[in-house]
């Protein structure tokens, strides 16, 4: 009787730890490595200023000034956006020019 009672309550305090076992959360989070890792994608197109004026441009972080009917080879990452930092008679200012995707690659953009 002793045996049987003692393998009782084990059994019941091994079903009550799997029961939380069973709900409880994975503890191992696992990182995508091939983002840390990945390259990207660079996009290589030309702007040209059909305009009277000249545009200030903004890229990424860095700063570019298009003068009129000159075209200018550009090279940015995927995702990227060409931003106009001041008003013209075409942009107003923070006006978004266009979002660099693969589909520009090797084109000219013509600005007017």
């Amino acid at each position: 009787m002793n045996r049987r009672s003692v393998f009782g309550v084990m059994l019941m305090a091994a079903s009550l730890v799997s029961a939380q076992a069973v709900y409880a959360a994975p503890t191992a989070i696992h990182t995508p490595v091939n983002a840390i890792f990945a390259k990207v994608k660079l996009v290589k197109f030309t702007l040209r200023n059909d305009t009277a004026a000249p545009l200030k441009l903004k890229a990424g972080d860095s700063e570019m000034t298009l003068m009129p009917g000159k075209p200018l080879d550009v090279k940015l990452a995927e995702g990227q956006q060409i931003v106009a930092v001041e008003a013209s008679s075409s942009y107003a200012a923070g006006a978004v020019i266009t979002t660099v995707s693969d589909q520009l690659n090797g084109t000219t953009l013509a600005l007017r």
